[in-house]
């Protein structure tokens, strides 16, 4: 205890301060029993009512400014403690509240302070990381390093070559024709195969030069599309050339190494170096196989440039070319694109041409199948709404082909069936609408002439009902005449005319 450290002065003083509200254990549960029963007793007075809600679980939201009626004694005491105590809450939320705020603002003022502090502490530890990285990488490979050094091929004597080749058969022996050129023959030394290794790539070298140079004219003689038809003629003999003056060039580069001498025969027989030999045959055999593909590249070039596409004609062409290089200068035999140059502009726009009609046609016969589609399917509708075709069928024409030819056969009248035509649909629409308009007529017409009889009757009807009445209406229409004047001339003579005057002799007679 002794050896403890006193504690810090803002310690002692907060301890000073907060030790009168400091309690052991049991002191605060005496406590709240105390409370708890004054409270209950101040609560229930009179033991036979309690209040619903506590009165002590109050908070700052509570409004006990207005005290009821009929307060009095330790409860209106109460009430005021209890006003006050709602006020000191409010009070120091509210001081609390600023002393937050300042707070707060002190904060933002220590960031800003500590900011340049806290960048550097994150750029030592940044480099912290970094350096921790790369000692993790060099740990890794020195790891390695150790384990390579612990394996067996490690040592010097696993890379020994005669340790190594100890077991290998002995190589045979390279031929001389191979080995010896003129170069090497000078002593009797033996063959030096570095120079003739370095010799080997020097000429490998200049043929890939060289095609790379022929690579570069044939892409500027394409891009010459204004060339004139008598310029191609000289640059295909400058190609022709250019090949032959290669395959010469070659051809003696070849031949040195095919020369041979007694003296070179001697010199390789008695050459121990048998790695050596088989090395050259390897790189020998590696500058063939360059020179074959070198050939075919240069051959597609040529007949690229020249653009003639049958086989035939360029292996003739090559042959020639070789055996006589000196008279294909003399004379000079055009190929066939010289020929056919003249005409392609011609050819070119009879192709346009034909291109233009072949989609002109497409087009029109698109249209037509989509006009005919949907004159089709019109016709489908209104034979499916419209009577007409029903009531008004168009006669059948039976063709019946006799002679040579014989009767339609079943084929034909299956596909007519299966693809009915449109010009006959329509024609059957059209039979249909004019046998409709026929018979139209021939039922008015008949309802005109029924019409004309029901007249002629009325007419008559009316005539001898006029006549019944006595008016004489025809007479008077005929002449001109009016119902007046009529009646002005004549006697009216209708069926009361005979009573006239002569009632009293129907009396008479009827005394008698």
């Amino acid at each position: 205890m002794d050896d403890m450290k006193p504690m810090p002065e803002p310690f002692t003083k907060a301890t000073r301060s907060l030790g009168p509200y400091i309690k052991q254990r049991h002191e605060v549960a005496q406590i709240r029993r105390i409370l708890a029963s004054h409270l209950s007793s101040h609560v229930s007075q009179d033991g036979d009512h309690s209040l619903s809600r506590p009165i002590s679980l109050v908070d700052t939201t509570c409004n006990v400014d207005i005290a009821p009626h009929g307060v009095r004694g330790l409860q209106k005491e109460y009430l005021r403690c209890v006003r006050a105590n709602v006020k000191a809450q409010r009070d120091y939320a509210e001081i609390s509240k600023q002393h937050r705020l300042g707070r707060d603002d002190e904060y933002v003022k220590g960031l800003k302070e500590t900011s340049t502090d806290d960048v550097s502490c994150m750029e030592s530890f940044l480099k912290l990381v970094s350096q921790r990285q790369k000692y993790e990488r060099l740990r890794i490979v020195q790891d390695y390093m150790d384990a390579l050094a612990q394996k067996p091929a490690a040592s010097a004597e696993h890379l020994d070559p005669q340790l190594v080749l100890q077991d290998v058969e002995t190589l045979p022996k390279v031929p001389s024709e191979v080995l010896n050129s003129a170069d090497t023959t000078q002593g009797l030394s033996g063959v030096n195969i570095e120079e003739l290794v370095d010799q080997l790539a020097k000429s490998v070298l200049r043929a890939k030069m060289l095609l790379k140079r022929e690579q570069i004219l044939l892409g500027r003689v394409k891009a010459e599309n204004s060339l004139a038809p008598g310029c191609r003629g000289s640059r295909l003999e400058a190609v022709g050339m250019t090949r032959s003056a290669l395959i010469n060039w070659i051809e003696a580069e070849l031949s040195r190494a095919g020369d041979s001498s007694p003296e070179s025969e001697i010199a390789t027989s008695t050459s121990p170096d048998k790695r050596g030999k088989q090395f050259i045959d390897s790189e020998l055999s590696s500058i063939h196989r360059q020179y074959s593909r070198y050939t075919k590249a240069r051959q597609s070039l040529i007949n690229a440039a020249t653009g003639r596409l049958d086989a035939t004609n360029i292996t003739k062409s090559l042959d020639e070319q070789e055996e006589s290089p000196k008279a294909k200068e003399e004379t000079y035999a055009p190929s066939g694109i010289e020929v056919t140059y003249p005409y392609l502009e011609n050819m070119v726009s009879v192709l346009n041409e034909q291109k233009a009609m072949i989609q002109q046609k497409s087009h029109l016969c698109i249209s037509l199948s989509k006009q005919l589609k949907e004159a089709n399917q019109g016709l489908d509708r209104l034979a499916d709404e419209s009577h007409l075709l029903p009531a008004h069928p168009m006669p059948s024409i039976k063709k019946q082909r006799h002679g040579l030819e014989g009767p339609i056969s079943f084929g034909d009248e299956i596909s007519n069936h299966e693809k009915p035509d449109s010009s006959l649909r329509a024609r059957e629409w059209a039979h249909a609408a004019q046998s409709a308009g026929h018979s139209t007529k021939i039922v008015v017409s008949e309802k005109l002439d029924e019409g004309g009889v029901a007249l002629e009757e009325a007419g008559q009807t009316l005539l001898e009902l006029k006549r019944l009445l006595g008016a004489d209406i025809v007479v008077g229409e005929r002449f001109g005449k009016g119902i007046g004047e009529l009646g002005a001339t004549e006697k009216s003579k209708d069926i009361w005319a005979v009573l006239d005057g002569n009632l009293g002799v129907i009396k008479a007679d009827g005394s008698d």
